[in-house]
Formats: structure tokens, sequence, C-alpha cells
């Protein structure tokens, strides 16, 4: 490197200047005349040699400021060598963010690498990458916040599968930043669209039907089934005892929640007690009248409670299998035979009234798998013996 190099590549008189200054501001000068050098090709290759151990020494600079210019001047550069990535990436957030979103000679295993780093920033830095493999969009969404997930979501050149955009969904799907960004990408599956109508604005439902062709009907109906779903996931927690229940039952009756669709979930979700409850506040009679009459062995019993509940006739059947399943099995509403209480009644359920002609009852017995364990699911349908899988909406 001569005196004759033109500026503003590196001149003996910068490096004489580095040695008497050693301040951050000069390293960071001559490293930047450095990098010019070396892209412009002015170079021996022996001084490209040296140039490069020079940068790398830039690279492990005692002051951040030097690194991170380093990170800024070589983050799409061909002198960005597999080691200097490896040593700028796991370095301080503000080094290694160029690098981590501008390079793209990065493998995805050291993209995983930094992510089980807990830094935000190398996160957000990765999530805004020209290209984001599924791999680690998956590890985005598992790991990130929600700023994060926001930005990969947004990115167009993320590969999002319909697996971790339901992940996303069930991490944040109510943060109305999280939903909108998921709502704007191009060919979402059915089942992501199905959550999203329940999630999204006024707005962004319309973008969504039109989009995917959806009616206002179905767009009405999924909006219904996103909320019955997210009220059973806020109550369980809440059912701690038998005052508990009551409580909760003629909250939700007299705020119009407990519909025919949610006294249904209930029921076949094994919460026998909320649904004595709510189909007694419903009809205006006790929680013991409303269960002596369902669990009656003949069929006026339920029928005439149900009725008096303003529950469609058409809707019948499907409750009457469920608590018969509740009765062979003498499930009472225990933990620990939920999951097979579950799968029983849902695999009994679809054999016998599938396939039916009557929307009303599709829809109920569909929203069963919304919310429903793959385990349950599974063990549902090989006991139906469907060809099939219903969507699946949640995990």
């Amino acid at each position: 490197m001569t005196d004759s190099s033109p500026s503003p590549g590196l001149s003996a008189r910068d490096v004489e200047r580095l040695l008497a200054s050693p301040s951050p501001e000069a390293r960071i000068e001559t490293m930047a005349k450095l990098v010019h050098d070396l892209e412009q090709g002015r170079l021996t290759e022996a001084e490209r040699s040296l140039a490069l151990e020079v940068m790398h020494c830039f690279a492990a600079d005692a002051q951040a400021a030097v690194r991170e210019a380093v990170a800024w001047q070589i983050r799409n550069n061909p002198m960005l060598t597999e080691e200097l990535a490896e040593r700028l990436v796991k370095d301080v957030g503000r080094v290694a963010f160029p690098i981590l979103r501008d390079s793209g000679s990065l493998s995805d295993e050291l993209l995983l690498d930094v992510l089980a780093d807990p830094d935000s920033g190398k996160h957000m830095a990765i999530a805004g990458r020209r290209a984001v493999s599924a791999r680690v969009a998956g590890a985005i969404v598992e790991s990130g916040n929600v700023a994060v997930v926001t930005t990969l979501l947004r990115n167009p050149g993320a590969e999002v599968t319909e697996p971790s955009l339901h992940r996303a969904l069930d991490r944040f799907g109510r943060v109305r930043m999280v939903s909108e960004a998921a709502a704007t990408r191009p060919g979402l599956p059915l089942a992501v669209v199905e959550r999203l109508v329940a999630f999204v604005s006024d707005a962004v439902r319309a973008t969504l039907a039109h989009t995917h062709g959806l009616s206002r009907e179905l767009v009405e109906r999924l909006t219904n089934r996103g909320r019955e779903a997210a009220t059973m996931r806020l109550l369980r927690p809440a059912l701690r005892g038998s005052e508990d229940v009551e409580a909760v039952a003629r909250w939700l009756h007299a705020n119009g929640r407990f519909t025919a669709a949610l006294l249904f979930r209930v029921l076949c979700a094994g919460d026998i007690a909320l649904f004595s409850a709510g189909l007694g506040a419903k009809a205006g009679v006790t929680s013991e009248a409303a269960r002596t009459l369902a669990w009656d062995d003949g069929a006026l019993g339920l029928r005439a409670v149900l009725k008096q509940a303003s529950v469609a006739a058409v809707l019948v059947p499907p409750f009457q299998i469920a608590i018969g399943v509740a009765k062979r099995m003498e499930y009472e509403g225990s933990d620990n035979r939920r999951d097979d209480f579950q799968a029983e009644v849902m695999g009994e359920l679809f054999a016998a009234l599938t396939p039916t002609n009557d929307w009303v009852v599709d829809d109920l017995l569909l929203q069963l798998f919304d919310g429903a364990s793959d385990d349950v699911i599974d063990r549902a349908l090989d006991q139906a013996g469907l060809p099939f899988a219903p969507v699946r909406t949640g995990t």
C-alpha cells in the first residue's frame, strides 16, 4: 500500500496517522479506506492478504464502535469470510445486526445458533433478511417477541409454513399488528384465513373475505366460532368449584354468550358441570333439573330442555350422541379421562352424523376440532373411519 494510492484509498500517511493517534474515529476512517482499496482491486496479492489481516484485527477491536463500523462496511461484501461472519454475528447486537440482516452468505445453522441467543435485536435482524428459510422462520415464530414475529410476517421473503402461521397466531393472534401482518401474506391456507377472521379488524376482515372469496355469512360464522373458541380457553382456569361454574354460566347467559354452539363445545370438551349449569341458565331451570332432563333415558327430556333453551331441533341428535357417550363411559368431567372422552365423543359424532346435508350440524361438528390436540383428533378420526381430516385451526 503506497503513497500513490489515490484518495479515498488507504495511504502510508493514513497508517502513520493510525499509529500516532489510535482513536476509534481514526481506526474507523482507516478501515473505511482499507475496504475501499480492497473493493477497487488496487492492491497486490501481498497487500490484499495484509489488508484482510488488518480487517480481522479491526473486527476484534476493543471498541464496539470500530467493530460495528467493520460490520456495516463488509455486511454484503465478498471479503466477509465465514470465520469473520461467525465472529461478528456472535458479537453484541449493534455489531451483529448489519451482518445478520444483510449478508446473504450465512447458513441456516449459524442463524439458528444465533436465535438461541435471547438478544431480540439479533432476532429482529434475522426476521428482516431478504430471504428467510422455513426452518429459520419457524424458530423465530417460536422464540421471537411480538415485534420480531410481526417483522417476519411482514417480510415477503420469509418462507412461513402453515404450522408456523398457526403457532404465530397461538402466541400473538390477538395482538392487532401480528394478526394484520399475517392477513397481508399472499396465498394463505384456508385454515389460517378462518382463524384470522376472528382476530382482525372489520376492514382487514373485508379484505380477507374478498381475497379468498368468502361469503358474508361464512365470515360471520367464522367470527362467532373464533369468539367461542376463545371463550373456552379463557373459561377453563376459572372453573375451580361449583359456585364458580354457576357464576360463569349465569354471566355468559346474561351477556348473550352462551350460544348453542358454545353449549355443545362445553359438553364435548368434557366440562359436564358447566354444560348443566349453562343449559339450566338458558332453559330457566336449575342445573340439577337440566342435568336430570338431559340425562333422561328417553329422548323427550333432552328434547324438551333443549327446546326451552332455544336450541334448534336439528341440533338435538348431536347433543343426544355426546350425552350418550358420557353416560356409557360414566364420565362426570374428571381431567384424567378428559382426552379419552373427547376422542370417543368426537369419533362417534362424526361416524354417526357425517355426511349431512344440514350446514348447521356440519358447522357445529367442525367446531369440535378448534383447539383439540392432534392426538385427540387422530384418535377420533380413526374411530370414525373417516378418510379425511377436517380443518385443524389450533394446537
